[in-house]
């Protein structure tokens, strides 16, 4: 096991990214947090119209729709891309995948339950001479959103809350959920948005706070045991942020797929929402 004693540039900077995490996960802020970006909407500083989305997440897939197999020590999981909501980090990632830029990659953070981070070529998370340090413009779509199991891309963060931007890296946010209790629950449905998006958070999880804050590009439907295996994993001292967990969990190796090739139609159900036809 890594020892942890004097820290440098990059572990500082890793300490403040566990910090920062595991802070904005107070069940009030991400209430607040959601508002504000709606209001921001409101004020016509996004590009798109909140009241006609698409929640492409829960459709369906066409079978030549690309899907990356994650093969870890902990099982296998799989999720859908979207390129035609993310296309430059699409793109990107895709070519690393092909690349075999993610064998061998490490999950180097867990909130235990909410959240895990994956796809270093350390343990901890600190970047080395064979890390990837390609910045991508941050990409935002109407049509996805962080519900449970949505693969957000994470890079240097730029601005400050509402107007805040996150450039795009190789290491991936993978989302679970925070807990929606009866009390997050009535929050939410007092925030003045669109429905189908508030219902789809409380049927299927997720992170509101995320929401429109990192460019989201797929969406785990297979393997959910191994992602919420990974996702509970013990960290080391979660206490004094150091979230890394107590053993190494790598991601063995990552590949590309299609949705023909490796099909769950059953994921792709909304009970409260009504789902539509297989995306285009």
């Amino acid at each position: 096991m890594r020892s942890y004693g004097y820290m440098g540039p990059q572990e500082k900077s890793q300490s403040r990214f566990k910090s920062y995490f595991k802070l904005s996960l107070i069940g009030i802020l991400l209430v607040v947090v959601f508002a504000l970006f709606y209001a921001c909407a409101d004020s016509n500083k996004l590009p798109f119209d909140l009241d006609n989305v698409d929640l492409i997440q829960y459709k369906v897939p066409s079978d030549d729709t690309p899907v990356v197999v994650y093969e870890t020590s902990q099982g296998t999981f799989k999720a859908v891309l979207f390129p035609h909501e993310a296309p430059k980090y699409c793109e990107y990632f895709t070519k690393l995948v092909n690349d075999g830029y993610y064998n061998g990659t490490h999950v180097f953070i867990v909130e235990k339950g909410v959240y895990f981070m994956g796809g270093s070529k350390t343990e901890n998370g600190v970047t080395d001479d064979e890390t990837d340090e390609t910045q991508i413009e941050q990409e935002l779509s109407p049509n996805l959103w962080p519900f449970k199991g949505t693969l957000m891309a994470y890079g240097e963060e730029k601005g400050w809350l509402t107007n805040k931007k996150v450039q795009s890296g190789s290491r991936v946010l993978f989302v679970n959920s925070v807990e929606f209790t009866d009390e997050f629950i009535k929050e939410i449905d007092s925030v003045e948005a669109n429905k189908d998006i508030t219902e789809t958070f409380k049927e299927k999880g997720g992170i509101p706070n995320f929401s429109q804050q990192y460019t989201a590009f797929g969406q785990v439907y297979d393997g959910m045991d191994t992602y919420d295996k990974i996702c509970g994993y013990d960290v080391i001292d979660a206490e004094n942020n150091n979230l890394q967990p107590i053993d190494d969990i790598t991601f063995n190796k990552v590949y590309m797929s299609t949705y023909g090739e490796n099909k769950n139609d059953d994921f792709f159900k909304l009970e409260k929402v009504k789902a539509g036809e297989s995306q285009k």
